[in-house]
């Protein structure tokens, strides 16, 4: 199918996700004013996909990849301390439930947000039976795939022999489960990678995936386990981490636990946010915060100015499932 500026990919909404957008309230607005020439509450489905899927599903692989696009620089990715900029992180690549660009944890979705123009991407890394780190986010196959069973009881080729579940917009024949080396490469020198390791024990592995790609410079651990955090500085002391704030308390005994070692940023809970930002401010440190309860209000109709909320509270990075219109809404727009 060609892209045309005029369509809509189509999209695949998990009942739990319109459940979300009513508790959120679809036609909530945001005190928090917006840049002027940009049409802040213009919902999300208004404008035609922001990417012309040929930069970055199947076809792309015949061109040579495209080059970083985001505005930020990699040196104030790495600095705790910077915050020149607002900064979007796609979760899942280009987005996951709530997304309508491409299928998530692809190679295709993190090549997405690269031409978005993204500051980091997150990931799902968990192990095959045997023992390589793949890039999904279910303990199963079941949804995104073709196949059926858990992940861990399938060998890296029996999942790469499955085929995606995918609607959107483009070609994404040649897509199947990426591994995280694989990602990484992809990403390397493009988007800073949050690797998220609360979905396997293996810290061994992950670790290895960075080191064997060379990303200590394009790779955050980021895990609400401090042990795993403890265990993968043991191995590797270089490495940027992400520890998560999930009560108040949490947010003293985080900062003063790593203040030898700053964290790149500090993901406050969405739960508690923007408590904890005055703690983390103290330390030195970046908050960033989910904003998927958000997303799924503006999917549905809602305002794409609440994200500045986020901003004005403190947070220097906001998560999203739909990076292109927390980009529009911040000013920085979609790079052609």
């Amino acid at each position: 199918m060609r892209y045309d500026p005029g369509m809509r990919a189509p999209i695949v909404i998990a009942p739990i996700a319109v459940a979300f957008a009513l508790a959120c309230g679809g036609s909530g607005s945001s005190s928090v004013g917006g840049d002027a020439g940009v049409d802040l509450d213009a919902g999300a489905d208004a404008a035609p996909p922001p990417v012309d899927p040929s930069l970055f599903d199947c076809t792309s692989l015949a061109r040579p990849p495209l080059a970083r696009r985001a505005s930020s620089t990699p040196e104030c990715l790495r600095d705790p301390t910077c915050r020149t900029t607002r900064l979007v992180s796609a979760h899942r690549g280009a987005g996951g439930q709530l997304g309508r660009i491409a299928p998530e944890d692809t190679l295709a979705a993190y090549r997405a947000g690269i031409a978005m123009g993204v500051d980091l991407v997150e990931t799902d890394p968990r192990p095959t039976s045997d023992g390589v780190l793949v890039n999904i986010h279910d303990p199963t196959l079941d949804r995104t795939t073709d196949g059926i069973g858990d992940v861990d009881k399938h060998t890296l080729a029996e999942i790469q022999a499955l085929h995606l579940r995918t609607t959107f917009l483009g070609d994404f024949s040649c897509e199947r489960v990426p591994t995280l080396v694989e990602l990484l490469a992809t990403c390397k020198g493009r988007a800073l990678v949050l690797v998220d390791a609360n979905k396997t024990d293996r810290v061994d592995l992950l670790v290895a995936a960075i080191l064997a790609t060379d990303t200590l410079d394009w790779a955050v651990f980021d895990t609400s386990s401090l042990d795993k955090i403890d265990r993968a500085l043991a191995i590797e002391p270089r490495l940027m981490i992400q520890p998560r704030v999930e009560t108040l308390a949490d947010a003293q005994v985080i900062a003063d636990k790593y203040k030898a070692h700053p964290p790149v940023f500090f993901e406050i809970s969405a739960s508690i946010f923007p408590g904890g930002v005055d703690v983390v401010r103290a330390a030195g440190g970046r908050v960033l915060v989910d904003a998927f309860g958000i997303d799924a209000s503006v999917r549905f109709g809602g305002l794409p100015s609440q994200y500045l909320d986020f901003y004005a509270k403190g947070a220097d990075v906001v998560q999203t499932d739909l990076p292109d219109v927390v980009l529009r809404a911040i000013g920085r727009g979609v790079p052609p």
